[in-house]
């Protein structure tokens, strides 16, 4: 069984500074991973649940995301997604809309072009993933649809209208906090980190302090980075991902509470069922009956409203990682 965020690799053209396709549901794809490129992730099809680093929450068609470097991300249809009579059985065709592109195109657009400023927080936000609004995913979504079969200037001039949309955009949300813009000044330490965590998270002896130490940091320094970039505290951020990797595993496998307890990295079974409560607001069995079976469970998960958290509170504090 697969327990820790997939490293994707991106296979990109080195004459080509995006990347657009289309693919269903399930594959290679889909499950919990990251990879070092920003993603613009858009659902044609199908509902379930969305996991984007610590935020959790309903997605449908139309739902349109910006993911950051290293953030392990996945979305997971549930029972009540199959529900259109043009689903092939257990596969649902063409659900993902994807375009990616990396941190270091990017940087040479904000370098060479003076009209690229802007992009600079756009790419900051997008640090903890970032939901837009419907009205803009719906006139964002079909130029990325157009921009897949695209090539030479226009496949450009596709990808900077739709950065432009997203600029502008005054509904996006942050999928964390509500966002506080801060400027990095160490951004290849945090993609450092958040890459670490991602490949260690289904240890469970993996630690923040193990983290502090690989950079070199005092763990009170580190902790105080940490929040600083990401808006909420490192063991918060571990138990978070933890808990999303159970989601996945408690819906598309038949796995024992026990052991995708173990496999999420915990080490007792309590401290599990603990944090899934906390997080989930379900048992892991109560979970596992509503999301398999076509009931849909919202007492956790509704979109907040405009500018308030969109995730449990990081202020009730950390809870055993």
């Amino acid at each position: 069984m697969r327990t820790k965020p997939l490293r994707e690799a991106i296979a990109a053209p080195l004459d080509r500074g995006v990347r657009a396709y289309r693919h269903g549901y399930p594959s290679d794809l889909t499950g919990w991973h990251y990879h070092p490129e920003y993603e613009l992730h858009a659902i044609r099809r199908s509902s379930g649940l969305c996991y984007v680093g610590t935020y959790t929450g309903p997605f449908e068609p139309g739902n349109l995301i910006l993911t950051g470097p290293n953030l392990p991300h996945m979305w997971v249809t549930d029972a009540d997604g199959y529900a259109d009579d043009e689903f092939l059985g257990d596969f649902i065709p063409g659900r993902d809309l994807v375009l990616q592109f990396s941190a270091e195109f990017a940087g040479r657009c904000i370098e060479q072009f003076a009209d690229c400023s802007a992009l600079r927080d756009l790419l900051t936000q997008g640090t903890s993933g970032l939901l837009f609004s419907d009205e803009v995913s719906a006139s964002v979504i079909p130029k990325i649809e157009e921009l897949v079969d695209q090539y030479g200037p226009r496949r450009l001039a596709l990808f900077f209208d739709i950065v432009d949309c997203l600029i502008a955009d005054e509904g996006k949300q942050s999928l964390s906090v509500e966002w506080k813009s801060y400027s990095c000044k160490y951004p290849q330490r945090l993609e450092n980190i958040l890459r670490t965590i991602a490949e260690n998270i289904s240890r469970p002896e993996f630690t923040c302090s193990e983290l502090a130490e690989m950079e070199n940091m005092e763990l009170s320094t580190f902790s105080r980075f940490f929040e600083r970039h990401i808006r909420c505290g490192c063991v918060e951020y571990i138990n978070r991902l933890r808990i999303f990797k159970a989601c996945q595993l408690l819906i598309e496998t038949d796995g024992t509470i026990t052991g995708i307890a173990h496999d999420v990295g915990y080490g007792t079974l309590s401290t599990f069922n603990r944090n899934f409560q906390r997080y989930i607001d379900l048992s892991p069995t109560a979970f596992r009956s509503l999301r398999r079976h076509g009931q849909r469970h919202r007492a956790a998960i509704e979109r907040p409203p405009k500018g308030e958290p969109r995730s449990s509170d990081p202020a009730k504090g950390p809870s055993n990682a």
